[in-house]
């Protein structure tokens, strides 16, 4: 009943708030949020996805918190798919005086080991565990809104990651129009080392801390058990079709090696490693919070299959061999 009950609130706000003529957008007396990620791109927009958001009022003299209906003081806002928006159930009008507004995506922290908020008083720190499972991995990010007066419109929450996403991708570089059969992997697993163990920073920005134990992380990149062919010109994405990419914290300390095992045009089984010496590759300087890469695994024909692995940088799904280092 309290569900339906807000829905149907919400829905009335939609209806009788003034509007633009854009689909959807909630505006009027009360504090509404919409969300950006980069310079096109969303937060999840599944039913139930949430953020959570706190708040400082400030007006002449005093500061006060904006959600003070959560005992937190942190507003939960979830994607309702009816409405086509982020929402809120405990809605908070605008008054005089600015408002500074602070979020973090996901919400969901309790009775979590991995993501926790620790209130302190006029700041709030963000504490994140770094999981060591690819399914578990979520790209964590946050967005601020400072100095904002009362509007008509929804509030923008610009997000930015604080974790940096690696993919893993092999391609079969071999001319399509060649008569040789290609190669079947079999297996994959790559290894990541001197992976941050946690980080903690201030939601304002005002100071961040990473902590210096580590953790290794190791994950089978093949779930299948026949392995797949890769013909000429075909390129296949291990985490893409494992349904995640690797998020980890920044640290130019990150190493890591990987292993394809596979079965050549004549048959024959073999595998191969890289770094080929059976050392770490590392990751250098290059990675930064917000970025996405794509560890590249390329190979032809040849006795035996030579292959080449290399790091490639802003990443989107598709080979960018001019983008590339080592």
């Amino acid at each position: 009943m309290k569900k339906a009950l807000y829905l149907l609130l919400v829905a009335a706000l939609f209806v009788g708030c003034n509007r633009d003529k854009k689909k959807d957008e909630p505006t009027g007396p009360f504090i509404f949020f919409e969300t950006r990620v980069g310079e096109s791109g969303n937060l999840p927009q599944r039913e139930g996805e949430a953020f959570g958001v706190f708040g400082y009022h400030s007006s002449e003299e005093s500061l006060s918190n904006v959600f003070t209906g959560y005992d937190d003081r942190i507003a939960q806002v979830s994607w309702d798919a009816e409405a086509g928006a982020f929402a809120y159930e405990k809605l908070v009008k605008w008054s005089s005086g600015t408002y500074s507004f602070y979020a973090y995506y996901p919400y969901a922290y309790k009775n979590q080991v991995r993501l926790t908020v620790v209130d302190n008083v006029r700041y709030k720190t963000l504490q994140f565990v770094q999981p060591c499972e690819l399914d578990e991995m979520v790209d964590l990010m946050t967005a601020s809104a400072e100095l904002v007066a009362k509007t008509p419109e929804p509030v923008r929450l610009q997000f930015e990651s604080k974790l940096f996403a690696v993919d893993v991708v092999i391609a079969n570089y071999d001319e399509m129009s060649t008569s040789v059969p290609g190669l079947t992997i079999v297996d994959a697993e790559i290894d990541f080392t001197g992976v941050p163990q946690s980080m903690e920073f201030d939601i304002d920005g005002t100071g961040s801390n990473i902590s210096p134990e580590t953790v290794d992380i190791n994950a089978d990149l093949y779930a299948g058990s026949a392995g797949f062919e890769l013909t000429p010109g075909k390129e296949y994405s291990f985490t893409k079709e494992m349904g995640n990419s690797f998020y980890l914290i920044p640290d130019a300390g990150i190493k890591y090696s990987l292993a394809i095992e596979y079965i050549d045009e004549e048959g024959e089984r073999d595998i191969y490693t890289y770094p080929e010496d059976g050392d770490w590759a590392s990751l250098d300087d290059f990675v930064k919070a917000g970025g996405r890469y794509a560890i590249l695994i390329d190979t032809s024909s040849g006795t035996p299959y030579p292959f080449k692995a290399t790091l490639v940088a802003d990443w989107e799904d598709k080979v960018d061999i001019d983008n590339d280092f080592n």
